[in-house]
């Protein structure tokens, strides 16, 4: 397997990493029984939990563009270095993008978020270069 498919399934295990600690911090807030039941009642996680949440909602967002944009580069075979740094960028960006965004001073999350998106663009170099 290629180096930058293993930034994916690094990516892979960041986005269950974060659904669970999201799950663990959902409960503790809104309780055993909202979290079983069927959810009709809407209920909005807040404080550090919440940016837990919304960390991980944001990734799920971004995350087709970064398979695709890898999909694309090996289904050409043109994977090359940039896809390996790009791929890299994404998941050390997004990696850094949580702990910024539960705790971080303000744009810090913003530049983690930025670093995900030019690491997407850097993969597709290769198919331009």
């Amino acid at each position: 397997m290629t180096t930058d498919l293993w930034a994916l399934v690094a990516t892979l295990f960041l986005a269950m990493f974060q659904i669970g600690l999201q799950s663990i911090l959902t409960l503790k807030q809104a309780g055993p029984s909202w979290v079983a039941g069927p959810r009709d009642e809407s209920f909005s996680v807040t404080g550090i939990a919440g940016r837990f949440v919304r960390a991980h909602r944001n990734l799920l967002e971004i995350f087709p563009q970064f398979a695709a944009a890898l999909f694309v580069v090996h289904a050409a075979g043109l994977n090359g270095q940039f896809a390996v740094w790009g791929a890299w960028m994404f998941f050390i960006s997004r990696a850094l993008y949580v702990p910024a965004y539960a705790f971080g001073p303000p744009g810090l999350r913003s530049a983690f978020w930025q670093g995900g998106q030019i690491g997407i663009l850097v993969i597709l170099f290769d198919i331009v270069g």
